[in-house]
């Protein structure tokens, strides 16, 4: 499937600026980021591991505790949701108002999902609603304009004036960075269609417990992370998916174009890249190796000089090892979007200012990140601790089977979807599952298509119904293979 496509086209990659990688022809839908023919970033947006950070829902309150100066919130999913006295609209307004004064036991409200349940703590809740876009984020309920810092203070102040004097009472709106590149009349359009389309939720005849606005991974929150303007193309595999991306985001023009063999013109095939994210060590330069070990707690990253060399001073060889492996952790750290508590252990360093050096190196590493992160130094045992905000798993927890450490059973068989559509196979293989997944590909292939249709569905616990050694039969033996399967 890949040989020879590769080599050809990574002189292309290399030429642009930022290249956004989309792949939406199969269940599971991929995005990646590439710059100079190296994979800077990874999404994945599969069923069931969908994040709610985003979603709004119809709540109901549970309990108000006076002494936390919270409210627990049933919002349909497992664990209550915790919402915060100012995360309420009105107590935010007002500072002297108690959450209990504010909301009350069994009051259904709208509640947005700030971050998503962890471990055995629910879901942080926020009742003051933001409807993102790409030039603004509108609040119908926030009462504030706030814009970003990254603008100059006249511009700032030239936004303020202007959106105050265009909302209504108890409105709020965050005016984006992008916005500022763009005519202003996209922005207002934009404010205006944010605006319709908070009304259409609300007044919606939803019942409590359910979910009125889900933020979509893939695109919606990509779009709003990356900074289009710095995109030099938009790749995507289906040519649906292309036009839809082109009307809804219609400022990214011509960037987007669509190749249906978009996967061939990545640096790697996928399957190579998943294999890179889930392995324990990465070799990066002059024999260095980096050792990553994830935990429920912190993930711990070790710095293996290995056979380098490259300085008679075993002082200043140290220096130079660690600086290199610095610029690759921060590479590491977004490419397996690793988050939560880091500590690093760099080859050990006798001086202070050695460490300094390490550090200046590593930080300026980290400013290619989109995400918030903390370097807090090292440690009296010669650690570096940091932090980095979490938003959505790890590649390596959505990829990796939890007990064998090597990719899952359900990744396998989305690679293996993704390689039988992409043969065009010539019979039709239904696995039993749910419904939603048969319409899914109904409308990908064509229910009357001489290409065959894969329908891959899940059962209630999103395992198929193929064995685990049926994925390599397949691969060994050919599409025939599944004859004698079922």
């Amino acid at each position: 499937m890949y040989s020879g496509g590769y080599s050809a086209t990574k002189q292309t990659v290399r030429k642009a600026m930022l290249s956004l990688y989309m792949f939406f022809r199969g269940t599971e839908k991929v995005a990646l980021t590439v710059k100079r023919g190296q994979v800077q970033e990874v999404f994945l947006d599969r069923p069931g591991m969908n994040s709610k950070v985003g979603s709004i829902f119809k709540g109901i309150v549970r309990h108000v505790d006076h002494g936390l100066q919270a409210a627990f919130v049933d919002f349909g999913d497992e664990r209550q949701g915790f919402l915060q006295r100012e995360e309420v609209p009105v107590c935010k307004q007002d500072q002297s108002l108690r959450i209990e004064q504010a909301i009350q036991e069994g009051q259904t409200l709208f509640v947005q999902v700030q971050k998503d349940a962890y471990g055995t703590k629910g879901a942080k809740l926020s009742a003051i609603i933001t409807i993102p876009g790409n030039t603004l984020v509108y609040l119908p309920n926030g009462n504030y304009v706030a814009v970003s810092r990254k603008l100059p203070e006249d511009r700032a102040a030239k936004w303020k004036e202007q959106m105050t004097n265009l909302l209504t009472p108890g409105e709020g709106v965050i005016i984006r960075t992008e916005a500022d590149k763009l005519p202003e009349e996209v922005i207002l359009e934009e404010l205006e269609r944010l605006r319709g389309k908070w009304l259409t939720l609300s007044v919606k005849n939803t019942a409590p417990l359910a979910v009125i606005y889900q933020d979509a991974l893939i695109p919606d929150q990509l779009f709003r992370r990356l900074p289009t303007g710095n995109v030099d193309e938009i790749v995507v595999d289906d040519g649906f998916e292309a036009r839809q991306l082109r009307q809804q985001f219609p400022e990214l023009g011509e960037k987007v174009r669509w190749e249906k063999e978009a996967e061939t013109l990545l640096p790697q095939p996928l399957s190579a890249i998943w294999q890179q994210l889930v392995a324990p060590v990465t070799n990066i330069d002059r024999g260095i190796t980096l050792h990553i070990d994830q935990t429920e707690a912190l993930t711990v990253i070790d710095v293996n000089s290995g056979g380098y060399t490259g300085h008679s001073d075993k002082n200043q060889t140290a220096v130079m090892v660690n600086q290199l492996a610095a610029k690759a952790i921060a590479r590491e750290i977004r490419f397996r979007n690793l988050s939560g508590i880091i500590l690093i252990d760099f080859v050990s360093m006798k001086r202070p200012d050695q460490q300094r050096a390490v550090l200046q190196t590593f930080r300026q590493a980290l400013q290619q990140d989109t995400q918030r992160t903390e370097v807090y130094g090292f440690t009296k045992l010669g650690l570096l601790e940091m932090s980095r905000k979490r938003e959505r798993p790890s590649l390596m927890e959505q990829l990796q089977a939890p007990i064998h450490k090597n990719l899952s059973f359900e990744t396998k068989c989305f690679q293996l979807e993704r390689e039988i559509i992409s043969l065009s196979a010539e019979k039709t293989y239904i696995l039993s599952g749910k419904k939603e997944h048969i319409k899914h590909f109904l409308k990908l292939t064509g229910s009357n298509s001489a290409n065959a249709a894969v329908f891959v569905k899940f059962q209630d616990t999103n395992e198929l119904k193929l064995k685990e050694t049926d994925t390599e039969t397949v691969r060994r033996d050919g599409l025939d293979s599944l004859d004698n399967l079922f």
